[in-house]
């Protein structure tokens, strides 16, 4: 199968099945696959697909002049120093280059149909932008190419130059960049990407491809796991809730949010058990029809262990919950993305959302969880705030009412955008 933006594109080939079953917000299907190129880089994979986009942008006379400048650059720097960064270097979007692919996009939004062809039907449609949707659709794709750019800069900053990202001790590259045989190893993946060029790439692919290669290599490819989400682990449960009767219904589920371990050898941390059995005790009393368990695979640093899937198969094994009446959700790394991700599952698996949710957590946690801290933070590393949360009526709990802008995705985590 081809790589890249055009082999995850050719998963549409496999039928609407798969693609009624990834993560989109209601009334909208996204036409590719999920993969680790388009959960992190959407735009690219919309550029590719929308009516006159590609052949537009192959045939753009200032981005055939900036591929080639690009790709002279890429092959001078086998010979460059000081190693090993300054080979990663040439793979970087520069400033100019950002401005310059930001002015292409516009001029060929200005032809006619293309705007319509490209923004509102799919980048206003899929949500992935909402953070910018009160932007008018010039301003919009600006905005979400300047994220895109920033997204594939940050990739290679982190794991191929060793810039700490924000939470280095469970995210951080996992080669010693001082090493001598590091240098080998960037420079053959970077004689390998420029190998792996085709006659209809596009001026996004090459750049991509190497930043999509080095979250392989440093086996970070948290993003792309369990896709697609509402099927596989899910599937008998989002079948219950699509025909489950919601009228009396006070509430759609119980969140309940992971807390990672200290140590390798426990599967789950202790906070996640007290929080699992108050989550039960709302189920039995009949409180929610459906539990949702958040957390990926977090603590301790690469950890083989995932917190959703532990924690489903505690509630299955010790409170008896039935296996249809769970839904993981393995992505989230912190309590911002729970709250988001549970948000964009509640949307995707056909949860009423006119009303809330209940999040069950400790308390030592409550504090946090009800905060304009929390809010604060939201905004600050994801762009948005993914849902309300308002005091509950049970114990150490609150009100979630989830909102359909937590599709936007976070360029700045790789690991769960």
């Amino acid at each position: 199968m081809k790589r890249g933006f055009a082999g995850a594109l050719a998963l549409v080939a496999l039928g609407s099945n798969t693609a009624a079953m990834a993560m989109d917000p209601p009334g909208y299907t996204a036409p590719f696959g999920e993969t680790l190129e388009t959960i992190n880089f959407p735009l690219l994979a919309m550029l590719r697909i929308a009516p006159g986009w590609a052949i537009a942008l192959r045939l753009d006379p200032a981005l055939k002049a900036m591929a080639a400048e690009r790709n002279a650059r890429i092959a001078a720097a086998s010979s460059c120093l000081p190693r090993p960064s300054c080979l990663a270097d040439p793979w970087l979007w520069t400033p100019n280059e950002i401005s310059s692919v930001d002015t292409a996009l516009r001029r060929i939004a200005g032809i006619k149909g293309m705007t319509v062809a490209l923004v509102r039907r799919h980048m206003r449609a899929s949500q992935r932008f909402a953070a910018h949707a009160a932007l008018d659709d010039g301003a919009m794709l600006s905005a979400a190419w300047r994220d895109t750019a920033a997204a594939m800069n940050r990739v290679i900053t982190v794991y191929a130059k060793g810039e700490p990202p924000r939470y280095p001790q469970i995210d951080a590259i996992i080669f010693d960049t001082a090493r001598p045989e590091f240098s080998g190893v960037l420079d053959a993946h970077s004689k390998a990407i420029s190998a792996m060029a085709r006659p209809d790439d596009l001026i996004f692919d090459g750049p991509s491809r190497y930043a999509v290669n080095l979250l392989r290599m440093n086996e970070r490819t948290d993003a792309s796991a369990f896709r697609p989400l509402l099927s596989g682990e899910n599937r008998d449960t989002v079948a219950k809730i699509r025909r489950f009767g919601w009228r009396d219904r006070r509430y759609s589920a119980i969140l309940v949010f992971g807390h990672g371990p200290d140590d390798p050898q426990s599967r789950t941390g202790v906070l996640g058990y007290i929080r699992m059995a108050m989550a039960a005790e709302l189920y039995a009393r009949g409180v929610a029809p459906f539990i949702i368990v958040s957390g990926g695979n977090v603590h301790p640093n690469r950890t083989s262990f995932n917190e959703a899937v532990e924690m489903k198969k505690v509630m299955i094994a010790q409170y008896a919950v039935p296996a249809d009446r769970i839904l993981i959700e393995p992505h989230a790394r912190h309590t911002t993305t729970n709250q988001r991700n549970c948000a964009r599952l509640l949307f995707a698996a056909g949860f009423p959302t006119d009303r809330p949710a209940v999040i069950v957590t400790d308390p030592m946690t409550a504090n946090y969880l009800g905060s304009d801290q929390l809010r604060q933070r939201n905004v600050a590393e994801m762009g948005i705030n993914p849902g309300r949360i308002t005091p509950g009526k049970f114990p150490f709990s609150f009100e979630f009412q989830p909102n359909a802008v937590a599709f936007h995705v976070d360029a700045t985590d790789p690991l769960d955008p």
